[in-house]
């Protein structure tokens, strides 16, 4: 084989190896698997027997939130407060009624609140939360009136979506 064959087939191959990288990246890049909002990682959490979801997105003039709790403890319990707020202090307002409510073991309810002012739609915000509540375990009490308050903290991650 002549130095010239050899050359113009190494370069050929290196040449397919290339555009096939350059083709994979355009694909990634056109499906959006590599853009910045790809790597935020959404989060609701108030400790692993309180676990949560949510949606956060603009409604008129306010920002409000849909939050889902579940009772993953293995007896109902009351939920007294939930306090959610952004790093400036600034809270959401729940729906009237909505605590102190009673959720029994392995149930879930969805609640509703607005915050205290509109959040730019596609921006990712951050809330720290507070939830209190007292185990109706029968061992406690059977009403759930009688045990002392636990509080648990949380934290609320995620982009704000136009409704």
């Amino acid at each position: 084989m002549r130095k010239g064959q050899a050359a113009v087939e190494y370069l050929t191959t290196y040449g397919w190896a290339i555009l096939v990288l350059v083709i994979l990246v355009a694909v990634l890049l056109s499906s959006g698997i590599l853009s910045p909002s790809m790597a935020l990682s959404e989060e609701c959490t108030f400790g692993s027997n309180v676990p949560c979801e949510f949606a956060l997105f603009n409604d008129g003039g306010t920002t409000k939130i849909s939050l889902r709790l579940f009772n993953g403890f293995a007896y109902k319990i009351r939920i007294d407060s939930i306090d959610l707020k952004s790093d400036t202090g600034a809270k959401f307002t729940w729906a009237e009624g909505a605590v102190p409510l009673v959720l029994e073991s392995g149930d879930n309810v969805t609640l509703t609140g607005d915050f205290a002012s509109l959040l730019g739609e596609g921006t990712v915000q951050k809330f720290s939360g507070n939830l209190t509540y007292v185990s109706c375990a029968p061992e406690i009490g059977r009403d759930c009136n009688e045990g002392s308050p636990h509080s648990v903290t949380g934290r609320v991650t995620g982009k704000v979506l136009t409704k």
